[in-house]
C-alpha cells in the first residue's frame, strides 16, 4: 500500500506546465503562429500559448512591448528548439518590464490573448506580426554553459584528459 502511495505521488508531481492551469486549459491548441498572421479574425480574443527567443523590449505608456522569434514549445511549455520558427510576434505587458532582467536572445514562455496583427517593415520586406496580450509571462533562467572554475589549477592537471575528443580514446 505504501508502494502505491509513493508511485502515485512521484507520477504527479513528475512534470507541471510553466504556464498556470486555467491559462493552459483555456488555450486555444493546434493553430500555429503562421496561421495567425494570415487570417488573425477568428481567433481574436482567444488564448494562445507560445514561446521564443527576446528579439527586443521597448517601453510604451501602456506598459511594455516584448518582440519575440516564435519558437516551438512542448505541451509542458518548454522551448525544444531554437533553430526553428514561424515568424515573430509582438506580447503587449501591461507593466513595465526591466530590460535587463528581459535582455535579448532570454528565453520566455507567454500567454496571451490575441488582440490583432501589426505590419512592420524589414528591409524590403513587409512582416505581419500577430499581437497579444500578455495573460502569463515565464522567463527561462539563463543557461551557463562552461561554469567558472573557483580554483587555479594544479602543475599536475591534464586538460585534455576530460576532453571528449581523448575521453574515448587510448591514451597512447
Amino acid at each position: 500500500m505504501l508502494l502505491v502511495a509513493v508511485l502515485a505521488a512521484i507520477m504527479t508531481s513528475s512534470c507541471a506546465h510553466v504556464i498556470s492551469a486555467d491559462n493552459v486549459r483555456a488555450s486555444v491548441k493546434g493553430v500555429g503562429l503562421s496561421q495567425l498572421a494570415k487570417d488573425p479574425v477568428p481567433y481574436t480574443n482567444d488564448i494562445f500559448i507560445f514561446g521564443g527567443t527576446i528579439a527586443g523590449l521597448t517601453d510604451t505608456k501602456e506598459g511594455s512591448e516584448i518582440e519575440i522569434v516564435q519558437n516551438p514549445v512542448d505541451r509542458y511549455g518548454f522551448i525544444t528548439d531554437r533553430d526553428i520558427s514561424e515568424g515573430r510576434f509582438i506580447v503587449i505587458a501591461p507593466t513595465h518590464l526591466d530590460p535587463l532582467i528581459y535582455q535579448v536572445r532570454r528565453l520566455i514562455t507567454v500567454a496571451g490573448k490575441l488582440t490583432g496583427v501589426r505590419e512592420k517593415k524589414s528591409g524590403a520586406t513587409l512582416l505581419v506580426y500577430p499581437v497579444f496580450e500578455a495573460k502569463e509571462l515565464y522567463l527561462w533562467k539563463e543557461e551557463r554553459l562552461y561554469p567558472p572554475y573557483p580554483f587555479p589549477y594544479g602543475p599536475y592537471y591534464d586538460r585534455f584528459y576530460f576532453n571528449d575528443y581523448y575521453m574515448f580514446r587510448p591514451y597512447w
